[in-house]
């Protein structure tokens, strides 16, 4: 069986997820197409300053232990 999330995309994130899409491609092709699968955290959050990125990605991987 397949995992299967809900997500919330704002119209703009929408919009552009759509247009990057090709006929006959899933939602989920496209975001793996162009998301890494190892996201470098410090680039990702970018000038988000006051967010630790490598408290952030321990947090995100211990809830995915859960």
């Amino acid at each position: 069986m397949v995992d299967v999330a809900n997500v919330f995309l704002s119209a703009e994130a929408y919009a552009r997820l759509k247009a990057a899409k090709k006929e006959g491609e899933s939602f989920s092709e496209v975001i793996i197409e162009h998301i890494p699968q190892e996201i470098d955290w410090n680039e990702f959050l970018g000038s988000c300053k006051e967010i630790n990125a490598k408290k952030l990605y321990a947090e995100i991987k211990k809830e995915r232990e859960r």
